[in-house]
């Protein structure tokens, strides 16, 4: 079974990484108390300090999707995204959600 990959890839002013990291820490424990997947947050090995990359794995699309809908019925969150939106770049903001896994043996 196919694995989703859910990466959301900021790239901070200087300075706000104190602020940015403590917000998605308050995220991941709004997330783990609901029974949601908390994001890891990671820099690229290249690069600087500044380019964060938040990331999750989820069974299905449809599972995906639940928890992204489930996500927006916590309250706190949008605040909390709205303060890491401060720390960002302006038009660097990217999301992926890539399928991971593909079965060889699968017909084309």
């Amino acid at each position: 079974m196919p694995t989703y990959r859910h990466q959301i890839l900021r790239n901070l002013k200087y300075g706000t990484l104190p602020t940015f990291l403590q917000a998605q820490r308050e995220k991941n424990a709004l997330l783990t108390a609901a029974g949601l997947t908390p994001y890891s947050v990671w820099a690229p090995a290249f690069g600087g300090l500044h380019h964060m990359v938040l990331e999750a794995y989820f069974d299905s699309m449809a599972e995906f999707e639940r928890q992204h809908l489930a996500q927006k019925q916590i309250p706190e969150i949008a605040a909390l995204n709205a303060r890491q939106l401060e720390c960002v770049i302006e038009g660097t903001a990217e999301d992926r959600l890539q399928r991971i896994g593909l079965d060889a043996s699968a017909q084309v």
